[in-house]
Formats: C-alpha cells, sequence, structure tokens
C-alpha cells in the first residue's frame, strides 16, 4: 500500500513540470498557437478514448501491468519530445503515446490502491497517496526554474536547449515510478464463469461521467494555456510561474477546509455552487489584469475554490477523489 502511495509523488513530480514548461516549451520551438494546442490534444483525445476499455481490461487482467506499462510508455514519450527537435507529426505522436499511458494510469492507479485497502486504511491512503502527489507537483513546478537557472550560470547555452533537458527530468520521474511499482504484488482476478462484463451502476457510473465531462469540457479549454498566457502575456520567467503553482498546490487544503466550514452553514450544494460562481468570476477576471501580481493571485483564489467545490461534490456523492484543482490538471499526462 505504501510503494502506492509513493508512486503518486514521481507522478506528480513528471505532472508539476509539465504543467509550467509544456507550452512555452511548443512556442519556444516555433510552433503556432493552433499547432501547439494539436500537440495537447492528441493526449486528451488518448485519453478521453481509451480509458474506459483500459480500466475494463485491467479489472479482468489485473491493474498492475497497466501500471508498468503506463510509465514506460510515458517515458518513451517524454524521450521523444526530448529528441524531436523539430517537426509536428512527431511531436504529435510523442504527445498520442503520452496520452495512451496516462488513460492506463488513470484507470488502474487509485482503483489498484483501492484493492489493498479496506475500511479506514483505505481514506487513510487515499489521503496520503493524494498529499504525495500534490508535494510532488509542488517540486515539480519548483524543478521547471532549472532551465533559467542554467543559463545564467552558462551563458552560451540557449533557454531552449536548458529547458529540453527537462523531459530527461520526466522521464526519470516515470522510470522511478516504474521501479516503486515493480515489488507490489497482486492477486490476479479470479474467474467468476460469466462472460462478458456486468455494470450494476449506471446511474452513478452515468452521474460521475456527465460532472467529468463538463468539468473537462472547461478544463481543456484553458487550463493547458495557463502558464503560456503568463509567460506571453507578462512575460515573467518559467520559474515564477513554477512558484505560483506550488503555491497554489499549496494553498488547495485551506480551500477545503474552508469549504467544510461554509457547508455547515449553508449546506453541501449551495457550498459548491457558490464556490463555482465565485471561482468563474475570479477566472474571467484574469485576462483584465493589468499586472502580473494581481492574475496570479486570481488565479490561486479561484483554484482553491474550484478545488473545495470538487472535493465537496465528490465527497457528497460517495466517490473516492485523490485529486487536485481542476486548474491543476493540463490535460497533458494527469494522473
Amino acid at each position: 500500500m505504501w510503494l502506492l502511495v509513493l508512486f503518486s509523488f514521481p507522478v506528480g513530480v513528471s505532472l508539476g513540470l509539465r504543467m509550467v514548461f509544456f507550452m512555452p516549451y511548443l512556442s519556444m520551438l516555433g510552433l503556432s498557437e493552433a499547432q501547439m494546442g494539436l500537440v495537447a490534444v492528441a493526449s486528451s483525445a488518448a485519453m478521453a478514448l481509451l480509458a474506459v476499455p483500459f480500466g475494463l481490461l485491467a479489472d479482468l487482467r489485473g491493474r498492475k501491468p497497466f501500471l508498468l506499462a503506463s510509465r514506460l510508455l510515458i517515458a518513451s514519450s517524454d524521450l521523444m519530445f526530448f529528441f524531436a527537435r523539430s517537426g509536428l507529426a512527431s511531436l504529435v505522436l510523442a504527445s498520442l503515446l503520452g496520452g495512451i499511458g496516462a488513460s492506463m494510469t488513470s484507470a488502474s492507479r487509485q482503483a489498484f490502491l483501492a484493492d489493498k485497502t479496506r475500511g479506514t486504511w483505505r481514506r487513510r491512503a487515499f489521503t496520503a497517496s493524494s498529499m504525495a502527489l500534490s508535494i510532488g507537483c509542488m517540486a515539480g513546478s519548483i524543478l521547471a526554474g532549472l532551465p533559467e537557472l542554467y543559463v545564467t550560470l552558462y551563458p552560451g547555452v540557449e533557454l531552449l536547449e536548458a529547458t529540453r533537458l527537462l523531459f530527461l527530468l520526466c522521464a526519470l520521474s516515470s522510470f522511478t515510478a516504474f521501479l516503486l511499482l515493480l515489488p507490489v504484488k497482486e492477486e490476479r482476478p479470479k474467474a467468476t464463469g460469466r462472460s462478458g462484463i456486468t455494470i450494476m451502476s449506471w446511474r452513478v457510473i452515468g452521474s460521475y461521467c456527465a460532472f467529468q465531462a463538463l468539468l473537462g469540457s472547461g478544463a481543456g479549454l484553458v487550463v493547458p494555456w495557463f502558464s503560456y498566457y503568463f509567460w506571453r502575456r507578462f512575460g515573467v520567467r518559467l520559474s515564477s510561474i513554477g512558484f505560483l503553482f506550488a503555491a497554489t498546490q499549496a494553498l488547495l487544503a485551506a480551500g477545503n477546509l474552508s469549504a467544510y466550514g461554509l457547508a455547515a452553514k449553508l449546506g453541501d450544494i449551495r457550498t459548491v455552487v457558490l464556490c463555482q460562481l465565485v471561482a468563474v468570476a475570479l477566472l474571467l477576471a484574469i485576462p483584465a489584469s493589468p499586472f502580473f501580481t494581481l492574475a496570479a493571485a486570481l488565479y490561486v483564489a479561484a483554484s482553491a475554490l474550484l478545488y473545495a467545490a470538487f472535493q465537496k461534490e465528490h465527497e457528497r456523492r460517495g466517490w473516492f477523489s485523490g485529486g487536485s484543482s481542476p486548474l491543476q490538471e493540463p490535460g497533458l499526462y494527469p494522473q
């Protein structure tokens, strides 16, 4: 169980790195914004199409093989990005490969952890896993500023080449997660004598899918672009964006705690709606912000409120959640 919890940390490191540098890096390569969007959507499309089939296969064949394969695929995708110095097709292919790996992770990671726990230990394990993921995201976001430090120490190195090295760090994180998973044992699912798959909770599954689809349609539109927007609009360094994202991740717990206080007074549904409406208003104010500090403050507040609403809705409906804020999910190899 604890190895699966620790598994979340390097996954978070890789996620935190990409949140900061991925879209600005594509721009450094000379891609247009339409081409950048095409690269980003390749992984999201793979996840949307394959997460459910991989989840069903993992139920039948075991979760560990899919998690191991996912880490190798994502590490391979990172290496492809590192070596692909030009060519839209190769970049889209690398993103697609990473999306396939991410769909395997999303289909199996939390389910495997649930298989290893019972009773109160399950909630503890999911809480610890979420914490490990958040700490990893914080570390990755801060590490995204290393290329600028490298360029400062070695002035002859271009920022593009220094930033490219972060893909090696992402690949190392994925391989570390692979090694952590190797010793974990899994009992193969026992044959039941039935053919096909029977789903008993269509109402719960349908409700969850509708919730996630609405969430994803908004997140997919804006989330991958936040780091690029801050980088281009305000001309800030990647290290500044990294510290912003790290601080946001650290403050999400405060937003969750405030939601519990509101829920005690207003009720769960009113709390969720209020948090989401205020968060949307804050997001709409970001483009009108004249300077980075104000935009950053609005981003942090919106993230905390959306996270509070996200967690409260999952709790109210009895869904397991170990994730981060919807604004902290970039659509590129999320958990």
